[in-house]
This record gives C-alpha cells, sequence and structure tokens, in this order.
C-alpha cells in the first residue's frame, strides 16, 4: 500500500511548517505501524506533501484509512486556526491601510456622514470575512491517494469537491501515482480558489462600470479651500489603489496558466470509471478559466481606463471642471463619493486575496518524481556529457519572502561543447552555474559532473575539481590586487602543486590574451578590458575541461567585450574546451554554438 497526501501551508512560518510536517509524520506513522524510513515529506512552494508505502504483506482496512485521515484534518486544522488568527492580527494592525481609510472617511464625512458610516462598517467586514475565506480554502486543500495495490484499488480524496471521495477497481499493480500527486493537489486548489477569485473580478467588474459612467460626467471642484484638498488626497489615494493592482492580470494569467497541466494529465489518464469523473470536472473549469480570462481582460482595461481619468479628475484642459459652493458640491459629489468608497473595498479586497497566492503560487512546477529528486540512481546519463543537470531546484528565503531562483532545471552539456545560457537579470541563469560548478548547493536535484554526482563528493573532491579541471571568468575578475599580472596567472597552477612545469604556459597564456607587457603590472594599474584578459588567462592556466564564464562582458565597453569574446571563441576552436557562457546580451550569446534561454528558472528553449 502507498498513500500521498497534500495540503497549502503558509510559507512565511517556516518554524510552524517544520513543527506541522513532524505531527503530520507522527499521524501517519503509528496507525500504519511503519518505520521513519517508509515516511517523506516535502514542502514544495505553496504546499506540503507527504508519502508513505506499508509493505504489502501488512494487514490494512477501511479504518485505518479513515484514522489517518481524520488526524490529518484535525492537525492541518489547528495550524489553519493559528495562521487565520495571524491574518487577523495583521489586518488589523496593517498601517497603510489605516492610513488610507482615514483619509477616505475624512472626505466622505464632508459628503455624507452616512457614507463614512458605511465606508467603516464595510472596511470592518472586510478585516473580519477575508482570513475566514482563506481559511476555508486552506481547510479544503487537503488531497489524499491511496494505492491499496493488494486489493487493486485506488482511492482520491479531494476536500474541495461536494463529494470527495472517489474509488476505481482493477487498477494494475504496477502504476506509478506519484507523478500524479501535485497534479491532484493542483486540480482540488482550483475547486476552492476559482469561484471567489471569480466573484472578486466580477464585484470589481460592476464597481469600476459604475465608476466609468461617473467619471464620464461633469467633474467638480469646491469653494472651500480644506474640503477641496481632501478631495485632491481622496482622488490620489484612489489612484495608488488602483496602481497596487497593475500586475493583477499577469498574476492571475500565471496561476490560470498552471491548470493546463493537471487538465492534459487528467485528460489522458486511461482509469475508466475515474477517467470520466475527473475529465468532466476538468471540463467544467476548463470553461471556468476561459470565461475568467475574458472577465480578467475587461477588468483590466476598465481598471486602466479608471486609473487615467482619476489622475485627470482635476485637469481643466481635459476636463470640464466646474467650482461649486459647499452645498452644491457636496450633492453633486454624493454619487461619485459613494462609488469611489465601493472602489476602495473592492480594490483593497481583491489585493488582499492575491497577494495571498501571488509571492509563491505563480512560481509552482509540476514534477514527476517529487519523493526522488535527490536520488542519482534515479536518473540516466550518457558519456557524451560532460554535465547534465536533472530535476535541480533552488530556492532562497528572504524573510517572508521565497526566491524560486531554479524550479526544476533538467540540462545536458556535450563534452567540447560552447554553450550560452540567456536570459533576463533574476531569471537564475548564475544560480545555475553556480550549482552546476558545486560553488551553490541545490534544494533538490542531481549534478553529474563527467558522470560522477558533484554534490555527493566531499568538500575537498569539489574543491580540487574545480582546481583542476574547471576554470571560472567572473564579471568582477576575481583577481588579488597584490598579486602583479604573471603571479595571479600562475596562482592556480601553485595551488595545485606544479607550477615548475607551467612556466612556459604562463608566458603563452600572457602572451596569447595580448598582456605579456603587463606581466609585472597589478591590477590597480590595469584597465577594464586588461583586467578581463587576465582572468581568462588565469582561468585557461590549468588546462581546465569546462570554463565557466559568467557574464565577461559586464563591465566593459562593447569593443573591449567583443575583442574578449572574440579570445573565448578562439581558445574553444584550439582546444575544443567545453564553455558554459552566462550572459543577458544576445550578441555576446551569438558567439557560441548553443543557446539555451532560461526564465523564472525554467528552461525555456
Amino acid at each position: 500500500m502507498k498513500a500521498y497526501f497534500s495540503a497549502l501551508i503558509d510559507k512565511s512560518v517556516p518554524s510552524e511548517n517544520l513543527k506541522l510536517a513532524k505531527n503530520l509524520l507522527k499521524d501517519i506513522k503509528k496507525p500504519l505501524k511503519i518505520s521513519k524510513s517508509n515516511i517523506n515529506v516535502k514542502e514544495h512552494n505553496f504546499f506540503l506533501f507527504l508519502a508513505a508505502d506499508k509493505p504489502l504483506e501488512d494487514q490494512f482496512n477501511s479504518k485505518i484509512l479513515e484514522e489517518i485521515q481524520r488526524k490529518i484534518h484535525l492537525r492541518l486544522h489547528s495550524y489553519y486556526i493559528k495562521n487565520k488568527a495571524k491574518l487577523q492580527k495583521y489586518l488589523k494592525g496593517k498601517r497603510e491601510l489605516k492610513e488610507t481609510a482615514k483619509i477616505v472617511e475624512n472626505f466622505l464625512k464632508e459628503i455624507d456622514p452616512n457614507l463614512e458610516k458605511g465606508f467603516d462598517r464595510r472596511l470592518k467586514e472586510l478585516i473580519s470575512e477575508l482570513p475566514t475565506k482563506f481559511f476555508n480554502l486552506q481547510t479544503k486543500s487537503i488531497t489524499a491517494i491511496w494505492n491499496l495495490k493488494e486489493e487493486q484499488k485506488v482511492q482520491l480524496y479531494l476536500s474541495g469537491w461536494t463529494s470527495p471521495v472517489f474509488k476505481v477497481s482493477e487498477v494494475t499493480t504496477d502504476i506509478n501515482l506519484e507523478k500524479m500527486v501535485d497534479k491532484i493537489a493542483f486540480l482540488n486548489f482550483f475547486c476552492v480558489f476559482l469561484e471567489p477569485t471569480l466573484l472578486r473580478l466580477r464585484e470589481m467588474n460592476k464597481v469600476l462600470e459604475r465608476l466609468k459612467i461617473g467619471l464620464d460626467e461633469t467633474h467638480y471642484r469646491s469653494s472651500n479651500v480644506k474640503v477641496q484638498a481632501k478631495l485632491e488626497i481622496f482622488l490620489r489615494i484612489l489612484s495608488a489603489k488602483l496602481s497596487s493592482l497593475q500586475n493583477m492580470d499577469k498574476t492571475i494569467f500565471s496561476i490560470f496558466k498552471l491548470f493546463n497541466e493537471p487538465k492534459n494529465f487528467f485528460i489522458k489518464q486511461d482509469f475508466a470509471e475515474l477517467s470520466r469523473d475527473l475529465q468532466t470536472v476538468v471540463k467544467q473549469m476548463s470553461l471556468k478559466i476561459h470565461q475568467g480570462e475574458i472577465l480578467l481582460i475587461e477588468v483590466q482595461d476598465k481598471l486602466e481606463k479608471c486609473q487615467i481619468r482619476l489622475k485627470d479628475y482635476l485637469n481643466e484642459t481635459k476636463n470640464g471642471v466646474k467650482t461649486k459652493s459647499m452645498d452644491e458640491f457636496k450633492l453633486a459629489l454624493l454619487s461619485m463619493a459613494e462609488l469611489s468608497s465601493d472602489l476602495f473595498i473592492e480594490a483593497e479586497f481583491l489585493k488582499l486575496w492575491l497577494d495571498f497566492f501571488s509571492s509563491d503560487l505563480p512560481f509552482f512546477t509540476f514534477q514527476s518524481n517529487l519523493f526522488n529528486l535527490q536520488t542519482p540512481q534515479a536518473f540516466e546519463t550518457s558519456a557524451e556529457y560532460i554535465i547534465s543537470v536533472r530535476g535541480l531546484v533552488k530556492n532562497y528565503s528572504l524573510g517572508q519572502t521565497t526566491i524560486y531562483a531554479l524550479r526544476g532545471v533538467d540540462l545536458d552539456i556535450q563534452d567540447g561543447e560552447f554553450v550560452a545560457i540567456v536570459g533576463n537579470s533574476g531569471a537564475g541563469k548564475t544560480t545555475l552555474l553556480n550549482c552546476m560548478a558545486g560553488l551553490d548547493e541545490p534544494d533538490y536535484g542531481v549534478v553529474f559532473f563527467k558522470g560522477k554526482d558533484l554534490h555527493h563528493s566531499g568538500d575537498s573532491e569539489k574543491s580540487r575539481a574545480r582546481l583542476l579541471e574547471m576554470g571560472f571568468i567572473f564579471q568582477s575578475y576575481a583577481l588579488l590586487p597584490h598579486f602583479d599580472t604573471r603571479e595571479n596567472v600562475a596562482l592556480p597552477a601553485d595551488l595545485a602543486g606544479f607550477s615548475k612545469d607551467l612556466k612556459n604556459r604562463i608566458e603563452e597564456l600572457l602572451d596569447g590574451v595580448g598582456i605579456s607587457k603587463q606581466a609585472k603590472q597589478y591590477p590597480a594599474q590595469l584597465s577594464g578590458g586588461q583586467l578581463q584578459r587576465v582572468a581568462i588567462a588565469l582561468a585557461l592556466t590549468n588546462r581546465p575541461k569546462v570554463l565557466f564564464a559568467d557574464e565577461p562582458t559586464g563591465d566593459l565597453d562593447s569593443e573591449t567585450g567583443k575583442q574578449v569574446m572574440e579570445l573565448i571563441k578562439k581558445f574553444h576552436e584550439e582546444t575544443k574546451t567545453t564553455i558554459i557562457i552566462i550572459t543577458h546580451e544576445q550578441d555576446i550569446a551569438g558567439y557560441a554554438q548553443k543557446q539555451i534561454k532560461i526564465e523564472d528558472g525554467i528552461i525555456e528553449s
């Protein structure tokens, strides 16, 4: 018997997540009567995944299944209650929300005190209602897959569905359900995420439509200087609220796009009875997502137009602005003020809803081997590849934010190739290079260097490989300031212990990169182009099998950069050394035989 579980977690509380994982392991281990080695846990993006394996010969019954699911629900319910309380506390103490709400209230009070009271009531409802909505979504995020091999049955549990249990009989014993785990988690997630998100978009669309009509009518200013000042600040606050939703479409589209993976997966499934049920749900969701995409485009278009009109509200060259006495001003602005308070609430609600998902969810990557990414035996490599990368994942935690630098990279580089890894700033280029060279440890995945698992080697072994078989060219040159040119270039040979044999080699290198005349000069006496030539010579001293170059022309002017790249190209042609260059410039990438494009931590092409 094998079982898989998943549930949403809050990435901002790592210590609580660690505690949760340990407790869930206990909840599964005891009823199944299995050892710790038979249970695996993995935190991946926005989810916690668990896998349990119980030997076939042991007895298993449905009561144990029900007991485990009940315990998991209770454990997660307690965890989500804490999350709810934390979010409520955050919203009540959110300074920016308090300050902007106060400005809105001050203006509404000038127009009609009833508007102020209504706004205050709705704001309190938002602060109370939103944590409850997130809590409900999280409690319905729990999924389970039971592969009852001895009975040739599979049972799925998706808590977000009206009828959460799906049973399939007569399943072959060799079926691999691990590749389904994250797809099931996402399919269930969309069941609970989609409708409230579409509801928020529909509500926002209604408010923007009404506001758009209001902004098309006559614009007014007050003859009262203090009231006019409040109006102007009020309009700036509303405009800022709309600006905060500027990337709303990008966020939601990226989440909608994630549905393609489980959709394609389950459409192709050959589970006879189960497949029909899943396919029906998948098709219904696909239709809703398509409708949501159309709605999102409409909302974004109105949002941008309303934002422009709000900024230009008092621009007399663009609008017919009329100055009114206080009583006339109140009457004229009554409808507009009511609409604007609705806009504030809806914009805040939508922003908070999206903020909950936008930091992690758009960067989710589906895995076919969720629990085996660190097992070298799970991957195959060919002798023709000097470097092979499989399932490489690297994340960086920055406070409450996670940077998803690499999100499951697979890559092969042949011996003797000249490869350019291309991508924008933050795409994951340097992180990939550092992992391939053993300078940084991946969270998951395997790097094979010359057929050997690099990251399962000892530190001394990795250091020796970098010294003898790898060369490095960095944008910052990485030269010792108190060594002259010749001493810097000879340093790798000195460290390797065979510098006596390389005296002629050093002279050839200095001459080859065109800096033999600067052999006695120190880095401070050299130009940028000369410094990079020294760095190239240094990288080639020990005749490396692989040359890594990270933005080698980044600090150089275009002409000097071209000269440096010609040197690297010439060296490749003469020695057939494998060269991997990192760059964001297409003209630099053009020197390579092959270009690999990376974007948001994923190989695009």
